[in-house]
């Protein structure tokens, strides 16, 4: 069952993902041991648009895929690890690059609905174009949900997606995409366990029910590209995205306002500019081939940011307010040197450089404070990224691999600035001949943390894996790969607080297990099983657990397409428990799901069932170890909180192609 693009994403071997705020905010990510929040260490691509926001009014790396509408992605590419030079920011734990249809094979029009409310209408039309080489439609769709809780979330989203593609010579092509978004909902937010557990709510109850949001995106995208046979391959792309993002949370209830409620409120309103290029050529010596990638890449992100204290979403005290200018300029490398069909060697370089400009609206000598932390400047890094892979192939039917890299992602603008704010103060002070406790003073009236004077503004990750993937009879693929991976610092500015969270170095170990099978001409069946071991090496043992980093994931399932036309799925998704924070005194208790589709095809009608949760489980979507107070308690109490996974749901639907 796939309710928008984000769930597109669980296609990914061993990534996983969570929703907790009805429906329309960005999906938690989970991938090779990284509770990667929602994207910050996973990085997201659609037809070379990066999707996630850096310095974002939520979380750094917000990567919401809401704006694709999923009938018209054509493919999906997985870059697991910091090995390929292509990729940039936030491609630590790995990348996934989708691609949109240039020419869909049918026009189509599909309508479906079921529980919970639910309903969705999509529409693919082709539109006339004057020549056999050119190709243009445009996609819709609209969706609304109340999802399965006490109060509904009244979720809504449009989309609109419109693409031409034409050959202007044998040699070269240009495409022109452009889309829109919009969607708005509310929220029954993370529910406490001791309120389940004594009765005050139900388990799709909610404390406070008017959390929610709204949020739109839009995009235009020109690409260029032009081919001279097999030898001489560019690209160049521009776009331009407008973002508008407002969600109001409360994660904490009663904890800091015992009497209105500790809502609040973020907002984000940015234009990204961009350009990307690529160019790409081939050279014969002797037996040995080479093949030469290279590119050279540009964003920048102008953006408004504000947190507000907003109980029942009526605007109480501001906390932060800020302009951010941010820019990243990159170029990169790769060689491919072919020494015969049995040997590859891949070489990899990037540099990355940064410029943060940040306007801190509350930064001036009028305002009184407000225990945070206030800096206006500027602030700029650069990194270099080198890679090395290596493929060996003994037989026709084996490859084994060594993949080596380095990565990185950046860290919020404001985090940037307030550090190199610190460190003045620090300088200023030792050139007055200041003691350590009068600067230590002065950061403490800034409600500054001296220990963010030595912050990386570009954390490294350093990754290796070992690998082989056997192919039996054309009829069984199997991969397994052993993986590390360290990240110098998990620096965290958290959105929802203003405040920023330093965990140190972290290390993560583990193994990757994919099985592919054919198991008869129409029936197909995969398996994948992803180990993972996460650790801050800094921190005494018993206390150094990755809060939520998944530990044992596994999915897969049973696929078919008989000729008589029938087709269907059956799908499994497990997810282990795994420690909620560094001591492990509260878990996050895993689960198995089992989904299931049905369709039949008759001629250009296909009729269809989607049933989710078949065994009807009570799982948790999300979960956090959160310390909150209810409105009766005089105590606060740190626990599981958590979003109720759907039950039990059927969805049925029917399309037509013409």
């Amino acid at each position: 069952p796939v309710r928008s693009a984000q769930d597109v994403l669980a296609l990914v071997p061993g990534l996983f993902i969570a929703q907790h705020a009805g429906g329309g905010k960005a999906e938690q990510i989970f991938m090779r041991g990284f509770d990667a929040d929602h994207g910050t260490d996973v990085g997201v691509y659609v037809d070379g648009l990066p999707v996630n926001m850096v310095t974002h009014g939520h979380g750094q790396g917000y990567a919401d895929l809401h704006f694709i509408i999923p009938e018209i992605i054509e493919g999906l590419t997985v870059y697991k690890g910091p090995y390929f030079a292509q990729f940039g920011n936030f491609g630590t734990a790995g990348s996934v690059d989708l691609s949109t249809t240039d020419h869909p094979d049918h026009n189509l029009m599909k309508l479906e609905g079921g529980m919970f409310n639910t309903l969705k209408a999509t529409t693919v039309l082709k539109i006339p174009t004057s020549g056999k080489h050119q190709s243009a439609y445009i996609a819709g769709q609209y969706s609304y949900s109340d999802g399965p809780f006490e109060s509904p979330q009244g979720f809504n989203r449009g989309n609109i997606f419109c693409k031409f593609h034409t050959h202007i010579s044998p040699r070269s092509e240009l495409g022109i995409a452009m889309g829109a978004f919009t969607s708005a909902w509310d929220a029954s937010g993370q529910i406490p366990d001791r309120a389940v557990r004594s009765g005050l709510i139900g388990r799709f109850g909610a404390i406070d029910d008017l959390e929610g949001g709204t949020t739109g995106r839009y995009n235009v995208s020109v690409d260029y590209h032009f081919m001279e046979g097999y030898d001489h391959d560019f690209e160049v792309q521009a776009y331009m995205s407008s973002y508008d993002f407002k969600l109001y949370s409360n994660f904490t209830l009663y904890l800091e306002d015992p009497v209105n409620g500790d809502m609040i409120e973020q907002t984000d309103n940015r234009n990204i500019y961009g350009i990307n290029t690529r160019y790409s050529f081939q050279k014969q010596y002797r037996n040995m081939r080479f093949i030469t990638r290279t590119g050279l890449m540009y964003r920048g992100d102008n953006v408004d940011l504000s947190l507000w204290k907003s109980p029942d979403r009526n605007r109480m005290e501001v906390l932060t307010s800020s302009s951010v200018n941010e820019v990243n300029m990159a170029i990169w490398v790769e060689e491919d040197v072919v020494f015969s069909p049995q040997f590859k060697l891949q070489l990899g370089l990037r540099g990355d450089y940064l410029t943060f400009n940040v306007m801190d609206h509350l930064d001036r000598s009028d305002f009184p404070g407000n225990g945070l932390p206030h800096a206006s400047g500027y602030a700029q890094s650069g990194t270099i990224s080198p890679k090395l892979n290596l493929v060996w192939s003994p037989l026709e039917y084996l490859d084994i691999y060594v993949n080596s890299g380095t990565g990185f992602h950046s860290n919020d603008a404001r985090d940037v600035v307030i550090s190199a704010r610190i460190n003045e103060i620090i300088h200023a002070g030792n050139q007055q001949g200041l003691t350590q406790e009068e600067i230590d003073q002065q950061l403490a009236d800034r409600f500054m943390d001296p220990e963010q004077a030595d912050m990386k503004t570009l954390p490294r990750a350093v990754g290796a894996e070992l690998g082989l993937r056997l192919n039996l009879g054309n009829r069984v693929l199997l991969s397994v790969a052993g993986w590390y991976l360290n990240l110098e610092e998990e620096l965290v500015y958290v959105g929802d607080a203003g405040t920023t969270e330093i965990s140190g170095e972290s290390r993560r170990i583990g193994a990757d297990v994919e099985i592919r099978a054919q198991l008869a001409d129409w029936i197909w069946g995969d398996v994948d099983v992803n180990f993972a071991d996460g650790r801050y090496p800094g921190e005494p043992e018993g206390a150094n657990y990755i809060p939520l980093a998944p530990r044992l994931t596994a999915q897969g399932g049973v696929n078919f397409q008989h000729p008589s036309g029938f087709d269907g799925a059956l799908r499994f998704r497990y997810l282990a428990d795994r420690p909620a924070n560094e001591d492990n005194s509260v878990v996050a208790t895993g689960h198995t799901l089992l989904n299931a589709v049905l369709g039949y095809r008759l001629r250009k009608f296909r009729i269809f069932a989607q049933v989710e949760n078949i065994l009807n489980m009570e799982w948790n979507e999300a979960q956090f170890d959160t310390e909150s107070r209810l409105f009766d308690e005089t105590e606060p109490v740190s626990e599981l909180h958590y979003t109720p996974g759907n039950p039990f749901n059927v969805q049925v639907g029917i399309s037509y192609e013409f």
